[in-house]
């Protein structure tokens, strides 16, 4: 066989190669394939980090400073949502009235993830409308990068597809006494969970 052959044939074998290299690659990570949804219930390690050590700054539906460790000493149930949202955060907060129902000892938390617009006067509103009692339940607005923060350390994942809407992760996430994860719930609670609530409230 001519040298010229040879190195004809070398160069098709690696061409072919690399071909089968990139189909294999492509085929490990699909474009455009759907994010796996989170489960239902998520167990946490209370022995992590608390969400109170953030140092964030963040202002109440009265427009009083506040800061996550203030909670410091109650069960928390937790939900980042923001106030224009017509789909999935009108049924986060419905099922957190649900549980203040049935564990007085219990605080709420909303945590807003539009800031921009969730000033303390349309928190206020918001509160009022939905008849939240302020002395369980506190809205929160706060900087960009405040919000980021906290959605990082939660898992919540959220960003704005129109000027309007924003998609998001629809998390409740309870706290023990210390700020710690016990666990996070998409959708309605379940009898364990709310034992773990009714556990910590005790």
């Amino acid at each position: 066989m001519k040298p010229s052959s040879r190195l004809r044939i070398s160069w098709i074998a690696l061409v072919a190669m690399l071909a089968l290299l990139t189909f294999a690659l492509a085929s490990c990570t699909p474009r455009g394939a759907p994010a796996a949804h989170a489960p239902e219930h998520i167990e946490r390690n209370t022995d992590r980090f608390s969400v109170y050590e953030l140092d964030g700054r963040w202002r109440d539906q009265s427009g009083a400073a506040r800061s996550l460790a203030s909670w410091r000493g109650k069960p928390v149930l937790l939900a980042m949502i923001y106030t224009h949202c017509t789909a999935t955060c009108p049924l986060a907060v419905s099922e957190l009235k649900r549980i203040a129902a049935l564990e007085p000892d219990a605080r709420f938390v909303l945590v807003s993830l539009d800031p921009q617009r969730d000033d303390e006067q349309r928190l206020a509103s918001y509160a009022a409308e939905r008849a939240l009692d302020p002395s369980r339940w506190t809205l929160l607005t706060g900087s960009d990068a405040d919000v980021r923060d906290l959605a990082a350390t939660l898992g919540v994942r959220y960003r704005r597809v129109t000027a309007d809407d924003l998609a998001h992760s629809n998390l409740i996430t309870l706290f023990d006494r210390e700020g710690r994860i016990v666990r996070q719930t998409s959708g309605r609670m379940d009898d364990a969970a709310l034992g773990e609530l009714h556990a910590i409230a005790r």
